[in-house]
């Protein structure tokens, strides 16, 4: 079946939805499709997000968001993007409030404002902890209205490109199990996902890092890959799918505390700001608390949120306390909370410029799928405003550059081989293998004796693969589970020989990448990841001038 539009987006998550608001807004007549691998609004961790940075107070300003937020990426953040970012971030959260969006106001009418780690002052505005819930049911509804054309339960598993130009991508029809082919003029990425690779992990069990392997293929060039971040509160649940899901990094700027196995409180060993540190600096102390045996029997440390009274509890968290409890994790009466880093979020990701373009023509990349923003450390509150900052950029850009773009209108679809998994229970095995690999390799501290295994274990997991796949042409329209399960196996031993290839490159330790043999470089530089024959790909260094 083939599907003809003038933008094509893929991801549904915060930045998918605002750019295809944007791109219906910019050019009212376009077709515009957006593809989702769930149904509309079910899927990814947006409405799941609580604060978003943004200078809306008049003690604040962009000139100081701009400076932590270079702070907090150690200075190897694209500064045009991270201007951009803190600029434009403004813009949008009045855009959000003309829709009707809420914030939490203080009674002189000015934002009430959390801080994040990293923030030299509160900056953080949201609705209770549901402000990513109210920004996604907006958005759907303005999409809609707008004559968006949602494609639900589409799992995108590559583009379609001819001579570094893309045309659109192939998907896989969940409801009809048919293969689907979309051309397109412009087509965007923002699915998201590159903790897929890490066993304790926040993130939703569909966002899967399809979009920056999809780009990679393409031929676009990656960015920082090395640089994973680890949240430090994930509540710890051994056996249980939500097992790495987050406590608000709120909690700890309310009076929250870090405690090892003998009570002791133990961030100001590690930083003097304690647990307002950065995200990077209080994961890894924690995981150092935990290596060293003063974390718990299932390798954790404590969450004393005893500091915490109830009625801000039920007030500022009351979402957070709801998903908990269908753990059996209840925060009003359990005050001591058994936590763990958990692989949160890629800082790396396709190169973009300042209008969301990547290397490969007419193709787009926002929210998680880009790299550059966040350099070596995201800072709490800046993930929204990526998504929605970029989301904005990408979608007008993508729309404005198909009015007069005719490069697909004679390119027929080639053919693309998909993967099957011949055997599906194998596949837990196998996706178990490479994240425990990652972790234990790859994880919060690293060094080269451990990259290099972890690199060769992940490239036996790829040649054992080889056995327990077959090939599948796109033209024979099939569609099954386990072609959706090959293929992501097959992304994810492509993302992590990436990941660690990066982390191999860069010998020193700055921001989440922590290696225990660093090499002290005075010289400040990004990792460029290309693609090489057979999908393997060559880290380069790029000096920052």
């Amino acid at each position: 079946m083939k599907n003809i539009c003038d933008v094509l987006i893929i991801g549904a998550g915060m930045s998918g939805l605002y750019a295809a608001y944007s791109a219906t807004l910019s050019q009212p007549d376009s077709k515009v499709t957006l593809l989702t691998a769930s149904e509309l609004g079910a899927g990814g961790c947006s409405k799941r997000t609580h604060g978003i940075n943004a200078a809306m107070n008049e003690n604040d300003s962009c000139e100081l968001h701009v400076k932590d937020t270079l702070a907090g990426g150690a200075g190897i953040n694209n500064p045009k993007l991270v201007k951009t970012l803190c600029n434009d971030i403004i813009n949008r959260i009045n855009e959000l409030v003309s829709f009707g969006v809420r914030f939490d106001k203080n009674s002189d009418g000015s934002f009430n404002v959390g801080t994040y780690g990293g923030s030299s002052l509160s900056r953080s505005v949201h609705w209770y902890d549901i402000t990513g819930l109210e920004i996604v049911q907006e958005l759907i509804k303005r999409i809609i209205l707008n004559n968006c054309h949602v494609k639900e339960n589409r799992w995108a598993i590559n583009l379609l490109t001819h001579d570094k130009n893309c045309y659109g991508a192939i998907a896989l029809n969940k409801e009809t199990n048919q293969i689907e082919t979309y051309k397109a003029k412009t087509v965007i990425l923002a699915t998201g996902g590159g903790a897929c690779v890490y066993p304790i992990a926040s993130i939703s069990t569909d966002k899967l890092a399809s979009g920056i392997i999809m780009g990679y293929k393409a031929g676009a060039s990656l960015t920082d890959m090395e640089m994973v971040q680890f949240h430090p509160t994930g509540v710890l649940i051994p056996g249980s799918i939500f097992n790495g899901s987050l406590l608000e990094e709120e909690m700890r700027t309310q009076g929250g505390k870090l405690l090892n196995i003998n009570g002791k409180r133990y961030m100001f060993d590690y930083d003097e700001r304690g647990e307002l540190a950065t995200r990077d600096i209080v994961a890894r102390s924690s995981y150092f608390e935990i290596m060293e045996g003063r974390g718990t029997k299932n390798n954790g440390i404590i969450f004393d949120i005893s500091m915490i009274d109830k009625k801000t509890l039920r007030k500022r968290f009351p979402k957070t306390l709801k998903r908990l409890r269908s753990c059996d994790v209840d925060l009003l009466i359990k005050e001591k909370v058994e936590i763990s880093p958990t692989a949160h979020f890629l800082m790396g990701g396709i190169v973009i410029d300042s209008s969301c373009k990547t290397e490969i023509n007419n193709l787009y990349a926002c929210g998680e799928d880009s790299g550059g923003i966040h350099g070596a450390n995201r800072l709490g509150g800046n993930g929204v405003a990526d998504a929605l900052v970029f989301g904005y950029i990408a979608g007008e850009s993508a729309a404005r550059s198909a009015v007069n773009n005719n490069y697909s209108e004679n390119l027929d679809p080639i053919d693309i081989e998909f993967y099957k998994l011949n055997n599906i229970k194998d596949y837990k095995n196998i996706d178990s293998d490479i994240k425990k690999i990652m972790w234990k390799n790859v994880g919060l501290i690293r060094n080269g004796e451990q990259l290099n295994s972890a690199l060769e274990d992940i490239y036996q997991i790829k040649d054992t693969l080889q056995h327990s796949i077959s090939t599948i042409s796109s033209k024979e329209n099939y569609y099954s589970d386990e072609l959706i399960l090959g293929s992501d196996l097959l992304n994810k031993i492509q993302l992590s020989i990436i990941i660690t290839k990066s982390a191999i490159k860069r010998k020193n330790s700055i921001g989440a990448h922590y290696r225990s043999d660093a090499i002290s470089e005075k010289t400040c530089y990004n990792t460029i990841t290309k693609l090489k024959d057979n999908l393997d790909c060559e880290v380069i260094l790029n000096e920052i001038q």
